[in-house]
């Protein structure tokens, strides 16, 4: 790529991004943190220069961040000093009252190339505990772009299936509601589905044309005396 497209203060400039972990995963937002970071969502990302693509990205409210599953109880972060019987482990849970910053720290760290760019890198992260954002002055500074992006805190989409979706869904089980003035129950049974009863068509197929394709056994010569 040309370095003259560095020269444009509109493409060299580095962006500030400011995004709301209210409610996000942490996995799902490092990845985003991560590209942001090293400039890829721009269309002059070189890898060659990650420190003159990135942008700089602000992350709010790092105490509600979420996990899914059971990582508050079952995620471990661990650190050594290096002597012998050194090694402290933190649990997740513990880790969101002592260190929230370092819960999202640690994911976007640990998806930047292990290289020298990846300390400066890391310095562009800030991370805050609450609401305040200490560098307004310094967004406002640098030149409006629409590639700046503002995340705001996670709204999970409500799903809404079409009959299509769900009669597709429920194809192959039999549902059988019993509901009386006691008690509603709902069971569901699985049936022999359509693709099922294919595949066993199938199989008696093959194994038909299997044995109709068998070489005929002919009844050995017999020499004449």
């Amino acid at each position: 790529m040309s370095r003259a497209i560095f020269k444009n203060p509109l493409t060299s400039s580095h962006l500030w991004h400011v995004i709301d972990a209210s409610g996000h995963r942490v996995g799902r937002l490092a990845t985003k943190i991560a590209e942001l970071l090293r400039g890829k969502h721009k269309p002059i990302y070189d890898r060659s220069v990650p420190l003159a693509c990135g942008d700089y990205v602000v992350v709010l409210n790092a105490h509600k961040v979420e996990f899914t599953g059971k990582k508050w109880d079952q995620k471990m972060y661990r650190k050594h000093s290096g002597y012998p019987g050194g090694l402290k482990e933190t649990v997740a849970k513990d880790m969101l009252v002592k260190d929230p910053e370092h819960i999202i720290r640690h994911a976007v760290m640990g998806m930047i190339p292990k290289n020298d760019s990846k300390i400066y890198l890391g310095q562009r992260l800030k991370i805050y505990d609450g609401i305040y954002n200490p560098h307004q002055g310094q967004i406002t500074a640098t030149p409006s772009s629409p590639m700046a992006l503002n995340i705001g805190p996670f709204v999970e989409e409500p799903i809404k299936p079409t009959q299509e979706e769900i009669n597709q869904y429920y194809a192959g089980y039999k549902l059988q509601i019993n509901n009386t003035s006691e008690s509603f129950d709902l069971l569901e049974t699985k049936v022999r589905s359509h693709k099922d009863q294919l595949k066993r068509e199938r199989r008696l197929l093959r194994k038909k044309r299997v044995g109709e394709l068998k070489p005929l056994r002919l009844p050995p010569k017999q020499v004449g005396n």
